[in-house]
């Protein structure tokens, strides 16, 4: 049942966002010494954020002021991201990628989207197995985590890449797509309705 794992890696990071396009960008440009830096520090960040997620569990549920101070960050965050997106300058290519790497690195350190992510993501999870740190099932869970979140950064490098190509897309247009959907999404979050 620790499998799962490795769905919810693959779940979490096969959308586009920040953090994928900053690593299809690295892997178009062929800095792979820096990119196998960039996906271990993706697959810490991620560890660590699951980690303490899921170890605080019970208490994020609890504590809906928590709760809610950490979505609204995320919101926050998500809606800025949005706006730098949309608003770049596309003509100048390597601004363009600068700003894609800047953007994957502070969506990979401060990731507060995460944590929401890994109360739900716990949720379900404990229906069918708990979690404890105790007897090593939440570590081999978090290795499991890590595979799907890898297999994800792999779709993008290699997949991702043949995609663009084919369609002729470059980033400066998935980012201005993105920004716009981030602030969508923000907008209808925070809409009344």
């Amino acid at each position: 049942m620790l499998l799962i794992g490795i769905a919810i890696g693959l779940y979490g990071y096969i959308f586009p966002g920040n953090i994928n396009l900053m690593v299809l960008e690295i892997f178009r440009t062929k800095k792979y010494r820096f990119l196998l830096i960039i996906l271990g520090l993706i697959l810490s960040f991620e560890s660590i954020y699951c980690v303490i997620s899921l170890t605080l569990l019970n208490t994020l549920k609890s504590n809906q002021n928590l709760y809610s101070t950490i979505e609204f960050i995320s919101y926050i965050l998500i809606f800025l991201f949005g706006l730098w997106m949309l608003f770049e300058k596309r003509n100048n290519h390597v601004k363009t990628y600068r700003n894609t790497i800047y953007r994957g690195i502070i969506s990979m350190i401060i990731h507060p989207q995460q944590i929401p992510f890994w109360v739900v993501a716990g949720i379900l999870v404990n229906r069918f197995t708990h979690l404890s740190a105790g007897n090593g099932s939440l570590y081999l869970f978090v290795t499991f985590n890590a595979v799907g979140t890898l297999l994800a950064m792999g779709i993008y490098m290699f997949v991702g890449n043949k995609i663009l190509n084919f369609f002729k897309f470059n980033t400066a247009q998935i980012n201005r797509a993105m920004g716009s959907v981030y602030i969508l999404l923000v907008i209808y979050h925070l809409s009344p309705f």
